[in-house]
């Protein structure tokens, strides 16, 4: 006899198990989480997870209604739904930890796998110090590896502006590596703030005597490397209003560094001073090139006393840090022609401003030497933040000028978007002028890295 091959159409086995989630069906377990009611069904449960599976059929199995107090509702629903979907929607980092904590209640290594490499994918400089203040028992080591190098290349930042969410196994992790982006002394000085904000949010008292014992007592002072200071630096460090370091202990370090030696006294403060002497080194950050590409020329620039600012404003998707902006240095005068000389002195005020709160986030001035009919690379001394999903307004500002200087500068139109597939960030530009006869692109790019 032959076999038969139906031509009926019917639903898959997903479709139908996607309806028992969907209808509840037949269902025989009931949990209640956090006072929300969710329902389900034993079998689908127990054969996706061994935790799920002693509950409901171990010598322990129970018919009563299981109490969850440790996860969100809205974390247990997507849950069920990848127990009977075998997929799951994430949508931020916080989500991915409270979905991972859930994963390892309930052994369920592929959702784990999931999250993982969700957070793996999304870790940027905006949550890189939520992904380190994680417990112990949540981390992995390939993540943890990633953010570590993350917040280093970016330590100074991130350092700067958010010493005090930094907690003490984060701070352990930072202080333990061998590279990073920011001079010892300067990450002794935060070190020594940060104690300030840990007594005052714990109700401590915030005199030297407690803000060294946290220091001491966690373990972070032991890993500052004192002795790896010059004595400019340890001078600098002591001057500070929140220095934490004793008498005793100045002088012991200045002998170190000077290689003098001590009475044995001194000698056993080296008990709670770290030994070091070798400098943390810094780590190569890569850079790339956001280019905008050219449409068409326009009408030259004109700066005078009348028309003396230009503004481009920037937007990413992603927080990003710019190294350097390109720019179009002015056109050679017609009376140049006879000059034997082809170099000018450039002169303005570059101001950058966070357009979400009217904050100055870095204004300087620009002098230098340069060629007429050219592209000047602008460096900046720090990298500059420039958070996501908010407009960045840089402007150029020409000052001082008389009634007798006149400026030209070339310029085209160029492309308002800008994506990086590699790094999948997106970039948004307008260009703003005092000039209403004029619509071209004074910034041409810039040098950035994530």
């Amino acid at each position: 006899m032959g076999s038969f091959k139906s031509d009926l159409k019917h639903n898959s086995l997903y479709d139908r198990v996607n309806k028992l989630l969907v209808s509840y069906d037949w269902s025989d377990c009931n949990f209640l989480v956090c006072g929300q009611e969710f329902k389900a069904h034993k079998l689908i449960l127990a054969i996706s997870s061994p935790v799920f599976e002693a509950m409901f059929y171990g010598p322990l199995s129970t018919n009563n209604s299981i109490i969850i107090s440790d996860i969100d509702p809205n974390i247990f629903q997507l849950l069920i739904n990848f127990i009977y979907t075998d997929k799951v929607d994430i949508l931020t980092i916080e989500e991915a930890y409270d979905l991972l904590y859930v994963s390892k209640k309930y052994l369920l290594d592929t959702l784990t796998e999931i999250c993982l490499e969700y957070i793996k994918s999304n870790t940027r400089i905006d949550n890189v110090i939520y992904i380190l203040n994680q417990p112990d028992y949540m981390q992995d080591n390939e993540l943890l590896t990633c953010a570590l190098k993350l917040f280093c290349q970016h330590a100074y930042y991130l350092l700067q502006e958010h010493k005090e969410d930094i907690s003490i196994s984060s701070w352990k992790k930072i202080l333990e590596t061998n590279e990073i982006n920011i001079k010892e002394k300067d990450l002794i000085k935060i070190v020594f703030a940060w104690s300030t904000y840990y007594t005052k949010n714990y109700k401590l008292n915030t005199d030297t005597t407690d803000r060294r014992d946290i220091l001491i007592k966690t373990g972070l002072f032991s890993l500052l490397r004192f002795n790896a200071l010059s004595i400019d630096d340890l001078d600098d460090i002591v001057n500070d209003e929140l220095n934490l370091l004793l008498p005793d202990e100045i002088l012991t370090i200045k002998h170190m560094l000077t290689k003098t030696l001590l009475s044995d006294k001194r000698i056993r403060l080296e008990d709670k001073i770290n030994t070091i002497t070798v400098p943390r080194k810094p780590i190569e950050v890569q850079s790339h090139l956001c280019h905008r590409a050219l449409i068409r020329s326009e009408s030259p620039i004109t700066i005078d006393s009348h028309n003396y600012c230009i503004h481009s404003k920037i937007k990413a998707d992603k927080t990003f840090f710019i190294h350097s902006l390109k720019i179009q240095s002015r056109m050679a005068p017609v009376n140049n022609f006879y000059n034997s000389s082809n170099i000018y002195n450039e002169d303005f005020v570059i101001s950058v401003l966070s357009e979400d709160d009217n904050s100055i986030i870095k204004e300087f001035d620009f002098k230098e030497d340069t060629e007429y009919d050219c592209c000047i690379d602008i460096e900046f001394l720090e990298p500059l933040c420039i958070r996501r999903d908010q407009w960045t307004r840089i402007s150029f500002i020409w000052q001082n000028l008389t009634l007798y200087d006149t400026h030209m500068y070339s310029v085209q139109s160029r492309d308002l978007s800008y994506t990086m597939l590699y790094n999948k960030i997106k970039f948004e530009f307008q260009d703003i002028s005092s000039m209403s006869n004029t619509s071209g692109s004074f910034l041409k790019g810039f040098k950035f890295c994530m």
